[in-house]
């Protein structure tokens, strides 16, 4: 390499940095997520476990919440934007529930993409809304807009 210009030995070194690149083996693709719709309670992990008579360090499992199915299993929800709500508020639990979500195959965890929550005998989709800007929102939180305060409510039914 002593006799290669500076032009050559970047372009040898490229070529070996593209060999390597190509001979790596494939990255496996994430596994495929199966769509579900289950139906429940959403309750706080803490009281599940109580029904179960199983004991647990408070610490661990302090603001996690779970859907308890009608036979009584529980599936852990994932917190993210879709389900926070009911992580945040807890006049969204110990109630009916329809959550729509995905499930990963070897991860415990539901992931929310909807869910409904039983008012008034129906089951409806929760909302956050300021009355001045007329803005909602999936979460409990202060107004984006006027920094107000925002209601909780069940969206209006389609006509």
């Amino acid at each position: 390499m002593a006799g290669l210009s500076r032009w050559g030995r970047l372009a040898i070194g490229a070529a070996l940095m593209l060999t390597s690149a190509a001979g790596a083996p494939p990255t496996p693709s994430p596994p495929k997520a199966e769509s579900l719709t289950m139906a429940g309670e959403v309750v706080e992990l803490a009281s599940a476990l109580k029904a179960f008579g199983v004991p647990a360090d408070p610490a661990s499992t302090v603001g996690q919440v779970v859907l308890q199915t009608k036979d009584g299993s529980i599936a852990p929800l994932l917190s993210d934007e879709a389900s926070r709500a009911l992580f945040l508020d807890e006049r969204l639990r110990n109630r009916r529930v329809e959550v729509s979500a995905r499930r990963y195959p070897g991860l415990p965890y539901l992931q929310v993409l909807t869910f409904k929550v039983e008012h008034e005998g129906r089951l409806r989709t929760p909302e956050y809304y300021c009355d001045i800007c007329t803005i909602h929102v999936r979460y409990p939180q202060i107004c984006p807009c006027c920094q107000g305060d925002m209601e909780l409510r069940m969206q209006p039914e389609a006509p």
